[in-house]
This record gives structure tokens, C-alpha cells and sequence, in this order.
């Protein structure tokens, strides 16, 4: 039983802090400062192989990882977008009146919502990382 003891802690102490993830976070916000509060940022490595993603909180605020946010991403290249930037409201008439009708608000520039389109690229090297992202609105 000692042994296995000594086992353990020895493992314990190879593995702890070995980790080979940053931790990234940031904030999504607009020119005026207004934070994104809906959506997802997806951030995928430069072979297109892994995709990590953070999603978006009420203050604009966003944590990458690979199985939950906040959990870290390799080092490496990457480009990004962001999906989900929508929400749904209630159409209205000519008079400002509500009409019943449900209809879908997007709420960013559409071109974020691809990595081909978003033109954002990142490089993460350091033990923690913060990025903070521009976006336009529609």
C-alpha cells in the first residue's frame, strides 16, 4: 500500500502543471464598446484539424477550450469566427405597432460568421493569452 502511495504521488508530481494548453480568453465588443453577448467564438488551428470554442457572455467575454470553455488551447496558429450573433425579437408595422411575428435579428457584420470571411487570425504562444476582438455591426 506504501508503495502504491509513493506511486501515486511520484505520477502526481510528473503531471501536475504539464499541461501543454493556454488559457485564452478575451472580449467580443463593438466600435462603440458595447459587448456581443450572443454567440460563439471558434477558433481552429492552421492544419484545420481542431476547433476550440468559448462562448460569448453578457459582458462580451468569451474562455476557448477544447472540451469546455475555459479549459485551454495548444499554442499554435489560428484563424477565428463567431456564429450564433443573433437573437430573436418581435417584428413590428409602420406605426411601431408589434405584429405577432417573430423575426430573426443578426447582430454582427455576417462576414464574422465564417473563418474564410472574418479575416481574424491568431498566434498563441505564451502561458495565458487575452484577446479581444472588433467586430461591426450588420
Amino acid at each position: 500500500m506504501k508503495r502504491f502511495l509513493l506511486l501515486l504521488a511520484v505520477a502526481f508530481i510528473f503531471t501536475s502543471g504539464c499541461s501543454d494548453k493556454v488559457g485564452v480568453n478575451g472580449t467580443v465588443k463593438f466600435s462603440d464598446g458595447e459587448p456581443l453577448t450572443q454567440g460563439t467564438v471558434f477558433f481552429r488551428n492552421a492544419e484545420g484539424t481542431r476547433m476550440y470554442q468559448g462562448a460569448l457572455q453578457t459582458d462580451g467575454s468569451f474562455a476557448l477550450g477544447e472540451i469546455r470553455d475555459g479549459d485551454g488551447i495548444p499554442s499554435g496558429s489560428y484563424t477565428a469566427w463567431i456564429a450564433g450573433a443573433n437573437r430573436t425579437d418581435y417584428a413590428r408595422d409602420a406605426d411601431g405597432n408589434l405584429t405577432g411575428k417573430q423575426v430573426n435579428v443578426v447582430l454582427i457584420d455576417p462576414k464574422y460568421e465564417t473563418p474564410e470571411t472574418a479575416d481574424l487570425s491568431f498566434t498563441i504562444e505564451q502561458k495565458k493569452t487575452r484577446i479581444d476582438i472588433l467586430v461591426e455591426r450588420p
